[in-house]
């Protein structure tokens, strides 16, 4: 149990990084925020030892993206429709699953 609790805040610690860092240096900080969650999701797996880990802190990781990019009650956007937020959701995305599919 304590196993999934490490995993889902590994993904939303991850998360939060990428979605603060991807815009703040163009094109550095979108490099930096990828590599961030890259190199986290796959150290997920090495210090848990199994896959299901990878899975549920690159599913804590886009659900936590995911709500960035979606308006909230005040219209505020954390990723906004850039070429930095189109790359950081869609290859964000295609990275972490990537990631959390090779073997732990």
């Amino acid at each position: 149990m304590f196993n999934y609790i490490r995993a889902l805040l590994s993904g939303i610690f991850l998360a939060v990084i990428g979605t603060f860092l991807h815009n703040a240096i163009s094109p550095i900080g979108l490099l930096i925020a990828l590599a961030t969650a890259a190199i986290g999701i796959w150290y997920v797996g090495q210090l848990l030892h199994l896959r299901k880990y990878k899975f549920v802190a690159a599913l804590s990781w886009l659900i936590v993206v995911l709500i960035a990019g979606s308006s909230g009650s005040g219209n505020e956007v954390l990723i906004i429709g850039n070429a930095n937020g189109e790359i950081f959701l869609v290859g964000g995305a295609i990275l972490v699953t990537v990631i959390a599919l090779l073997k732990a």
